[in-house]
């Protein structure tokens, strides 16, 4: 027969687990939204959740085992497995929490080796959890140990190319051949980066299209960032003029159709110095090479364009000819006519 003292006293021990866990929830929401980094914010996310959860099994499985045991029983083991629950729960938001402060996001670059792990330690923290919840619970594991086993050679074989992709998404992360926003040549398209996903590879092509690559691709394949180690992006320009044209006038007309171009557009950058090389002498033209720098690899054609169309308006004003390939034809001991 339940005693009213006892219902008094397990009644109020579990009013005040109730309390205690809803205020410790409640705590913990509000320090989260005042701390946004440091060491401080990593403790409060890491264990103040679980310490509710902690709070609240506890007094309850007090109240009932030792006051309240005449309205309910519970089984020691269930509230063991409990306990493990909220060890793994803790364990899985000590990672989170650890990814998070070590690898931090930000609003330029949200995708980077956050995702990956935090889907990896998800993965092992809750499959090894549900295993020592069960065998907690006193039920028999080895049969599930050899289905998973069988299940994940299974799954390995029939999700190869998933598998690839993610390892080679992780290889990204850790290598960081680019970046978000980088200009990038990559199984032979151009484009901008737009976001880097544990499966795949997102770029904006010149067209406008928007390309998915998948990782396991680029991790295998050549890629060439145009943003590193610098935005701006070198373009040579190979330039034939017409044999006795003056080669110092050449040069100096390119680098006054590179000046204009510089002062009229915002395509060119004077952070690599400009170049006018007198390469060689060609079969049908004087060979020159002009190199300038585009301010930005999307300003590559404006720049190209730009420059191109300065050079000819030059070279009309000035008379510098651009040959076409031509070939000179000799007949030797052509036979006479009539014979």
């Amino acid at each position: 027969m339940l005693d009213l003292e006892e219902l008094f006293v397990g009644g109020g021990i579990l009013l005040i687990g109730i309390s205690a866990a809803i205020g410790a929830v409640l705590l913990t929401h509000f320090l989260m939204r005042y701390l946004h980094r440091g060491a401080a914010r990593f403790f409060v996310n890491a264990f103040g959740y679980p310490i509710a959860g902690y709070i609240l099994a506890t007094t309850t499985y007090v109240a009932f085992d030792t006051y309240l045991h005449d309205l309910l029983v519970i089984n020691t083991k269930y509230y063991s497995a409990l306990l493990v629950f909220l060890g793994v729960w803790t364990v899985y938001r000590i990672g989170m929490s650890a990814v998070e402060y070590f690898f931090p996001a930000d609003h330029h670059e949200p995708n980077r080796a956050g995702p990956v792990l935090k889907f990896a330690l998800r993965v092992v923290i809750w499959g090894l959890g549900l295993m020592m919840i069960l065998d907690t619970l006193e039920i028999n594991i080895t049969p599930l140990l050899a289905g998973a086993g069988i299940a994940g050679v299974a799954v390995a074989l029939a999700a190869q190319d998933v598998l690839g992709n993610f390892f080679g998404g992780a290889v990204l992360y850790v290598d960081t051949p680019f970046r978000v926003g980088d200009w990038v040549q990559v199984s032979g398209q151009f484009g901008e980066v737009l976001q880097i996903g544990p499966r795949s590879t997102r770029i904006k092509t010149l067209d406008s299209q928007l390309m998915t690559i998948p990782n396991s691709k680029i991790a295998g394949d050549a890629v060439i960032n145009f943003s590193a180690p610098e935005e701006y992006m070198l373009i040579r320009l190979k330039i034939g003029v017409a044999y006795g044209s003056d080669v110092e006038l050449v040069k100096k007309t390119m680098k006054e159709a590179v000046d204009t171009v510089f002062a009229k557009t915002p395509y060119l950058s004077h952070d690599e110095p400009v170049e006018t090389n007198f390469l060689s002498f060609g079969d049908s033209s004087l060979n020159f090479e002009l190199v300038i720098c585009a301010a930005k690899p999307l300003y590559y054609y404006a720049a190209l364009d730009a420059v191109n169309c300065e050079v000819d308006r030059l070279f009309r004003e000035r008379n510098i000819s651009i040959p076409f390939p031509q070939r000179e034809v000799r007949i030797l001991n052509m036979p006479e006519k009539g014979l």
